[in-house]
C-alpha cells in the first residue's frame, strides 16, 4: 500500500489587500495539486489546514481542484479549517468524516480531529472524551498489525517544536498513554509546525511535514509486509517556488518560515515492522 500526503497548504481567499497574487494563487495551486495526484498512490491525505482561514469560498476552490482528480481523498481537518465556520459546516462542504479508521491488509489508519472550533486565541491541539474512548478501540482492535494515526496536531514532545504551547497537544491530554497500549509498531503524521521532523519513541515513528508554501514537496508512506518506507517527491520547480513566496509573503494568517526546514533524516526514514507473532494453530 502507498499513502501520498500533504503538509499545511494554506489555500487563500482572494482578499483586496492582495488582489494581485490572483495569477500566482491559480498557477501555483493548480500546478501544485496536479501534482500531488500524479503521484502513484492507494490514498492521498492532507494533515490539515488545507485552507488559510476555512471561509467558504477557500473550501470551494480547492476542493474543485480535489475532485477533478477523482482519487481517493482524506482531509483531516487542521486549527486554519475551522477558523470561520464551526465543525459540521465545513465537515458538510468537505463531505469528509471527522474522525474515522481505515483498515487494510497493510496497516490500519485513522484520521482524528484535533482541532479547537473557531478558537483564534489557542491553536494548540485537543482531542474531546468521545476521540479518546474511540481511539482506544482502535489502538486495541489494530492488534500487531501497522498502526498509522493522521493528525494535524504532534503529540507533545516528540517531533521539532512539540514542547512549545499551543504548537503540540498539550501533555495533559492522555493521547500518548493511548498509543503507548500498542501493540507491534505505530506511525503518527502531523503537520501544524511548518518543520520537517522524524523522531521515535518507544515502538512508536513520529513524521512532521512543512508547510507547502514553504517546500513544495509530497510525502510518500509505502507500506511492505517488513517495514514502512517513508520517502520524499520534491518538486525542485524554481517558478513555482517564486510564486509560493509571492503567496506566502502576501496573505494574512501565515508566515514564511526563513529557518532550515530540516535535514534528509528528517523527511525520509525506513521503519521496520517487526514480525507477529503467530500462536499455535494460526495460520499467516
Amino acid at each position: 500500500m502507498k499513502i501520498a500526503v500533504i503538509g499545511d497548504l494554506h489555500y487563500p481567499a482572494l482578499e483586496e489587500a492582495y488582489a494581485s497574487i490572483e495569477e500566482d494563487r491559480k498557477v501555483f495551486y493548480e500546478t501544485f495539486m496536479e501534482r500531488f495526484f500524479s503521484v502513484p498512490a492507494d490514498l492521498y491525505i492532507s494533515i490539515g489546514d488545507l485552507t488559510n482561514y476555512g471561509l467558504k469560498e477557500e473550501l470551494d476552490d480547492i476542493y474543485e481542484m480535489i475532485n477533478r482528480y477523482n482519487k481517493p481523498f482524506v482531509h483531516v481537518l487542521g486549527n486554519h479549517d475551522v477558523c470561520a465556520l464551526a465543525r459540521d459546516e465545513v465537515l458538510s462542504i468537505t463531505g469528509q468524516q471527522r474522525f474515522h479508521s481505515i483498515s487494510t491488509d497493510a496497516a490500519t489508519l485513522a484520521f482524528i480531529d484535533t482541532e479547537r472550533e473557531q478558537d483564534l486565541e489557542n491553536w494548540g491541539g485537543t482531542l474531546d472524551s468521545a476521540q479518546l474512548d474511540w481511539l482506544e478501540g482502535v489502538v486495541e482492535e489494530s492488534g500487531e498489525a501497522p498502526l498509522i494515526v493522521f493528525a494535524h496536531h504532534p503529540i507533545h514532545g516528540t517531533t521539532t517544536n512539540s514542547e512549545k504551547d499551543k504548537l503540540c497537544i498539550p501533555a495533559d491530554i492522555p493521547i500518548w498513554e493511548l498509543l503507548s497500549k500498542k501493540q507491534g509498531m505505530g506511525l503518527y503524521v502531523n503537520g501544524h509546525n511548518h518543520f520537517n521532523s522524524v523522531a521515535i519513541k518507544e515502538q512508536w515513528n513520529f513524521l512532521q511535514l512543512a508547510a507547502v508554501l514553504d517546500e513544495q514537496s509530497i510525502r510518500t508512506i509505502e507500506i511492505s509486509d517488513t517495514h514502512i518506507s517513508v520517502d520524499s517527491v520534491e518538486l525542485n520547480d524554481f517558478e513555482l517556488q517564486k510564486r509560493a513566496r509571492t503567496i506566502g509573503n502576501a496573505i494574512n494568517h501565515f508566515q514564511l518560515n526563513p529557518a532550515p526546514l530540516g535535514l534528509e533524516s528528517d523527511v525520509k526514514c525506513l521503519i521496520p515492522i517487526p514480525a507477529r507473532t503467530v500462536s499455535a494453530g494460526e495460520k499467516v
